[in-house]
């Protein structure tokens, strides 16, 4: 076996696992934001506004200005998941090298996907109807009422529940058909139909990367990307005007996971190993940075820009790939003790839990939006939002990931972990002569 593939063939790599956790700490926290600002703009009126604090000179408001463009930006943490999962799936891919079973992955991955999905749509509604339930006997209304429209979403939007929403949120692909579908009832969780097309895909988007290479696959799949928000555009006028389709259909986003999935190349393959040498070059990590910022913030500014016409088709795979530039020094980076110590392996764990974090998420966003309804005090509302929300989701989510079984199983992984890192380490000493 190749010896690139030898250290932690058995074990996850924990960079990948980081990068989960600071994704789903960016949705949430976007997530968050965004139900106290309720609709908030697009992403270039928060640089506008954050430039010009700065300038100002004042450095209170221009932190606060920074801290609403990030969170604003919070949005992006789904792109970078579906860049993980095209990693994740690539990875797992060659490592079982001719042990690929197609009918076996499928079988794993949906039922990975899916069976978290349906504890999510049933946590959800069971969250609503207790505060149906509660609304119904403060209020002296029927429960029916108050069920299918009396609960609410960011304070005050009303989540509108009829047989048609139930069958689109229990049947998953619905919600694909029309906006009217897209969150029924569970906002955070559209994502999983978008993903379940890239597992579709992976198949044939695996075969065609190893038949072409990475370099003609990368290139075709942003302009598969850009071409079809370019009609979009033409024909609609903005992304925006057709959400769901450019946000839950795979041509329109395609990009982000064919980019995961080179990065999955760079990190296994054998034919990668030069290239990943290079990745790991202290120029070339700086370019990486310097170009994936640039990208990054390009594509933001085209966000909701409705006057640059069809340069919005550039939008979202520009700033996809300035995400994966400034996530790959952390992911070719060598391994070291650090991969293994307890402040990483913390923040590794949130990362594992990421789904069931975000099926939970969901949960607590009704709550919060309850509680503004009832015009709690600010005291009251803040205690709720530092002493609960955040912290609450996590605990929630370790049992649920637990009973889900989306957490590793497999007996030992820490010493393995350990075992790689001290591998790829005696591996680098005799490369370099020592």
């Amino acid at each position: 076996m190749d010896e690139r593939q030898t250290p932690g063939a058995g074990t996850r790599l924990v960079m990948i696992d980081v990068l989960r956790a600071f994704a789903i700490a960016w949705v949430v926290l976007f997530h968050l934001w965004g139900d106290m600002e309720f609709f908030p703009g697009a992403p270039s009126g928060y640089y506008d506004a954050f430039i010009d604090r700065v300038n100002d000179g004042d450095a209170w408001p221009a932190f606060t200005a920074f801290t609403d463009l990030a969170f604003r930006l919070g949005f992006q943490g789904v792109p970078l998941f579906m860049i993980i999962s095209g990693i994740s799936l690539t990875v797992a891919a060659y490592r079982l090298g001719n042990g690929l079973s197609w009918p076996r992955f499928f079988s794993q991955r949906f039922r990975k996907l899916l069976v978290p999905y349906w504890a999510g749509v049933a946590l959800t509604y069971g969250v609503i109807a207790v505060i149906a339930w509660r609304q119904a006997g403060l209020q002296g209304i029927a429960f029916a009422e108050a069920f299918t429209g009396g609960v609410t979403i960011s304070g005050s939007a009303p989540i509108t529940i009829d047989w048609n929403v139930a069958l689109a949120s229990v049947a998953l692909v619905p919600r694909l058909t029309g906006a009217e579908y897209f969150f029924a009832p569970q906002l955070a969780l559209w994502f999983v139909g978008l993903i379940a097309q890239y597992y579709l895909l992976f198949p044939v988007l695996f075969l065609a990367m190893r038949r072409i290479g990475v370099p003609l696959f990368l290139l075709l799949s942003f302009a598969i990307t850009v071409g079809a928000n370019w009609w979009i555009v033409d024909r609609y006028g903005a992304p925006e005007f057709r959400f769901y389709m450019v946000t839950g259909w795979a041509p329109f986003r395609m990009f982000e996971f064919a980019l995961g999935m080179a990065i999955g190349w760079l990190l296994v393959a054998p034919e990668g190993e030069r290239w990943l040498r290079l990745a790991r070059n202290p120029l070339v990590i700086l370019s990486m940075l310097v170009v994936g910022f640039a990208a990054h913030t390009a594509g933001d500014l085209m966000i909701g820009r409705w006057t640059v016409r069809y340069w919005q088709s550039l939008a979202l795979p520009l700033s996809t790939l300035g995400l994966g530039l400034l996530c790959l020094p952390l992911l070719v980076k060598p391994a070291s003790r650090i991969d293994v110590s307890m402040p990483v392996r913390a923040i590794a764990a949130l990362g594992v839990m990421s789904y069931a974090v975000l099926i939970v998420n969901d949960a607590m966003r009704l709550v919060a939006s309850q509680l503004r309804v009832e015009q709690v005090s600010d005291a009251a509302w803040w205690t709720f939002l530092v002493v609960v929300y955040v912290p609450v989701s996590v605990a929630l989510a370790w049992p649920l990931a637990m009973a889900l079984g989306l957490l590793p199983r497999a007996p030992g992984e820490r010493a393995r972990a350990r075992e790689a890192v001290e591998s790829e380490q005696r591996i680098i000493a005799l490369a370099s002569g020592g």
